[in-house]
């Protein structure tokens, strides 16, 4: 019974680094979207330290997976990998000052998801990567509340608080679908299904949720 109890701890433990795995990866293609299309150079030079935070957490918690005997997933998340990308896409046509604001949505999310798990009890290997990275995730979040009040954009203005409600229900839809797919990873891996059945039901209806909540923002902005 103790055994039995400690592979399923095991399972558990994988599955939630493999959780916060693929939110990694979900930020780092979202983050070459928003380089590739700012124009202002020192919020690119910015986010590239960022997304190098990212591609570290992505080596720590690969390590920490695979030092457990089990395979790291080595993708973004299904659907909601494309949602944010979705949300920081539509961002575009608000030009840098849309780029930040979905760029804040998609971190207010990694940040929250982070810290979350910076309170649970892991392993002493896996408390110091996950509080870590929960750090490094509270830096990227102040950032970008202080750059978009500066741009005149926080969380008093018009377009701050209308963001703040797409950034709220984004977080509430990404969260909400990451654990299915966590759960599903580890009933999949208890039943000795390995890894095969990641992929959600609804993709494409996830990515038009992101498209329209997205486009709330991008339209206040062309307003100001």
């Amino acid at each position: 019974m103790a055994r039995t109890t400690t592979q399923q701890t095991d399972v558990q433990l994988v599955a939630q680094l493999n959780d916060l795995l693929q939110l990694d990866h979900d930020a780092v293609q979202a983050y070459t979207l928003a380089i590739d299309n700012l124009n202002n150079p020192e919020y690119a030079d910015t986010l590239r330290r960022f997304r190098s935070d990212h591609e570290r957490h992505i080596e720590k918690l690969t390590e920490l997976i695979r030092g457990r005997n089990a395979t790291p997933i080595e993708l973004p998340h299904i659907p909601s990998g494309q949602f944010k990308l979705a949300m920081q896409a539509v961002g575009l046509a608000g030009g840098d000052k849309g780029i930040l604001l979905t760029f804040k949505a998609n971190e207010r999310q990694v940040r929250d998801k982070y810290r979350r798990f910076a309170e649970v009890g892991f392993p002493a290997d896996v408390t110091r990567v996950v509080q870590g990275n929960a750090a490094d995730e509270q830096v990227h979040y102040a950032w970008a509340l202080e750059t978009l009040d500066d741009l005149g954009l926080g969380p008093e203005s018009t377009v701050g608080k209308m963001e703040a409600m797409v950034e709220r229900g984004h977080a509430r839809m990404a969260d909400a679908s990451e654990m299915a797919e966590r759960k599903t990873m580890i009933a999949t891996q208890r039943a000795g299904r390995g890894l095969a059945r990641q992929f959600r039901e609804h993709p494409v209806r996830s990515t038009l949720i992101a498209v329209g909540t997205g486009a709330l923002v991008a339209s206040a902005l062309r307003r100001t």
